[in-house]
């Protein structure tokens, strides 16, 4: 007794303090009432249990004998509604309660747990007087079956907590918009306990109270003050919705899922080239282009990949390196210089070596891939006289020319002479080996008046030799 008396306490308290929580406009429900339990009529197999619900076993569901009925206050039911068609809930029943199938007493009961309601009123009308659900739960169970001597199908004993699962039905009947009456009925089972013994049926009946029934959109605008009482919005549309956010509502603009400003009734501009210029702003609506060039892209007119904004030589293709101009003709004449800074002669020659190939392949293609109009200077160390040098260094600006040219080269673009040893590095007293530096060819890039004053050929002509006298007869 003294147990049942701290169960019902329980239940009083949290039904108080449920209650004295509702203060906002959600769709709570609570309920107070009465339960019984049927333990002779619940089944095994899940075919017992539906012979029994539909008359099986000599109706031992509906013969009221079976039912332990606790008193009123005992059962406690707190619900809301997540959305049109389920409601979650909080139901606790609390009593003495005996198990007539194996002859137990009246013991402490309490169970309590969440279930979830699926209201088939949604179907035909949400507001309907007449609100039937299915239910499924889960609960703990406090029932002490250690002093009945009751064993599970391991053959150990069955104790007092106990973990069950509520299918069911039920249905509210509101007889005024705040106020209702509830029945529900539910078959509880055991599945943990490896054991029948523990499983009921439940039966109970409840006085519903319902509040926050007057916003129907839940959107927390009182439906009095909502124009939109049926959709949720914002209070300030007065409850109508702003699908976009865009600052107008629904039922003013004509674009309601795409934002777009007032000026042009909630649609948005557009941007038939998609660079993010609105038609309104593009001078070159239908092509894309930067904001910065009011949507129009920037030319290239000479095709270089550099745009015109960015080019020094917007009507030249050019290189980046050079800000989009050519490769300056002097560029060509370095880099033609370099590679030829390695075809070096031997003393006293003005013959190519073979190891020289590849370089000369490289200048060639140089000189004809930039243009430009080139002077070959030919150099020799400070070793011998100055005539004798200078003739040298022709002659060895002249083998080079002669192999570019063979190479493709245009004679037109090359020139060649000779400056003997005037520019030479090394010392006389210098080593052979150290000397080779000085005796090499190198390109000058060169127009104008100082291309024109420049012989095509510097190459002295080749000393005649006598002819040989032919032999007398003898």
């Amino acid at each position: 007794m003294k147990n049942l008396k701290l169960g019902i306490t329980a239940l009083a308290l949290s039904f108080a303090s449920t209650a004295f929580a509702q203060t906002t406009s959600n769709p709570w429900v609570i309920g107070v009432g009465a339960h019984g339990e049927n333990h002779v009529a619940a089944g095994g197999k899940i075919g017992d249990v539906f012979s029994t619900a539909f008359g099986g076993n000599g109706g031992d569901l509906y013969k009221i004998n079976n039912f332990t009925i606790t008193p009123p206050l005992s059962k406690l039911t707190v619900a809301r509604n997540l959305n049109k068609y389920f409601v979650l809930d909080w139901q606790t029943t609390v009593g003495n309660v005996d198990n007539k199938k194996i002859g137990m007493g009246k013991e402490f009961f309490l169970q309590t747990g969440l279930g979830l309601q699926f209201k088939l009123a949604s179907f035909w009308n949400e507001e309907s007087w007449f609100d039937p659900y299915l239910r499924v739960g889960a609960n703990y169970l406090r029932h002490d079956y250690e002093g009945t001597g009751a064993v599970n199908s391991d053959g150990d004993l069955i104790k007092a907590n106990h973990f069950t699962v509520a299918t069911g039905v039920g249905a509210n009947f509101w007889l005024t918009k705040n106020f209702g009456l509830n029945l529900q009925g539910d078959y509880v089972s055991t599945p943990v306990d490896k054991s029948t013994k523990v499983n009921f049926w439940q039966a109970g009946a409840s006085i519903l109270f319902r509040f926050g029934n007057n916003d129907r959109d839940k959107d927390g605008i009182k439906d009095k003050d909502d124009a939109c009482p049926d959709v949720p919005g914002l209070a300030q549309f007065q409850g109508c919705p702003d699908t976009d956010g865009d600052g107008i509502a629904d039922k003013d603009d004509n674009c309601p899922e795409v934002a777009g400003p007032v000026e042009n009734n909630g649609c948005p501009w557009p941007d038939t080239d998609g660079d993010g210029v609105l038609d309104k702003d593009d001078a070159c609506p239908s092509v894309a282009g930067p904001a910065e060039n009011k949507g129009c892209p920037w030319p290239d007119t000479d095709g270089d990949g550099i745009l015109d904004k960015d080019d020094a030589c917007p009507n030249v293709a050019g290189l980046a390196k050079y800000n989009g101009c050519p490769k300056p003709k002097e560029e060509t004449a370095k880099e033609t210089s370099a590679e030829l800074k390695d075809i070096l002669f031997n003393f006293g020659k003005a013959t190519l070596r073979p190891e020289s190939t590849a370089k000369l392949d490289a200048a060639a293609n140089l000189i004809k891939t930039d243009g430009g109009t080139y002077l070959l200077v030919g150099h020799t160390d400070k070793k011998g006289s100055d005539a004798v040098n200078l003739k040298l260094s022709r002659e060895r600006a002249a083998a080079v020319v002669a192999a570019l040219e063979a190479r493709g080269v245009s004679a037109d673009a090359l020139k060649s002479k000779g400056v003997g040893s005037a520019e030479a590095t090394m010392p006389v007293t210098a080593t052979d080996a150290e000397r080779l530096v000085d005796r090499k060819v190198e390109v000058k890039y060169v127009t104008g008046a100082e291309w024109d004053s420049t012989a095509k050929n510097d190459v002295p002509a080749p000393v005649k030799k006598a002819p040989a006298k032919k032999a007398k007869k003898k």
